[in-house]
């Protein structure tokens, strides 16, 4: 009898790296694509979602015929928790590209939001102080910059998550678009004692 497989997928910055790995933490074969990070605007930082997509695929290509005779028991993903990707539900295609991390297109945004007192209230719901960092002021450059984004919330068609969720639809062929607790966490849009998310 063979020990259940695990393909662990960490998505990164720099590269989206894959394992398989089984339950002795025996690693059976490893993988690694490299990502490009392009800087449009002093500050700004933003990735190709659909670029994301592809070297995940990439790994699992190279990977994955190592246990065919075993099987893949699970995915796991670790992922960029504070990158937003936004799509259209309609045709699953990126509307903007993926806002890393790393870019402050949003600073002045959340200095006025600080500015304005809201620091201890957005505190007190999701522990995380306003900062740009985090996606929830991004999806609000989202909302009033990418064309057709409000059009698209308001028909109920928009998507907008960290890349664990924008891989756990392309993964599901579009079945499947959610994430988890901890992911859900680093999006400044969860409130950490309901486990919902917060108006």
């Amino acid at each position: 009898m063979t020990t259940p497989i695990v393909l662990a997928i960490d998505q990164g910055t720099t590269n989206t790296k894959a394992i398989l790995v089984d339950a002795d933490g025996h690693i059976h074969a490893q993988a690694s694509s490299p990502l490009s990070t392009h800087y449009p605007q002093p500050g700004w930082a933003e990735q190709s979602a659909d670029a994301i997509w592809e070297s995940v695929q990439d790994v699992i290509r190279q990977i994955v015929g190592v246990a065919d005779s075993e099987g893949i028991a699970a995915v796991a993903i670790a992922n960029q928790r504070e990158t937003l990707v936004t799509f259209d539900a309609q045709t699953g295609n990126p509307i903007a590209p993926a806002i890393i991390w790393q870019c402050r297109r949003t600073t002045s945004v959340c200095e006025d939001l600080r500015k304005s007192g809201h620091d201890p209230a957005v505190v007190a719901v999701t522990g995380l102080n306003i900062n740009p960092l985090f996606p929830a002021s991004k999806l609000g450059w989202i909302m009033k910059n990418v064309p057709d984004a409000a059009a698209l919330a308001a028909s109920g068609h928009l998507r907008a998550g960290t890349v664990d969720s924008w891989l756990l639809y392309k993964l599901t062929g579009g079945a499947v678009f959610a994430t988890d607790h901890s992911n859900a966490s680093r999006t400044q849009l969860f409130n950490t004692e309901t486990l919902f998310w917060d108006p």
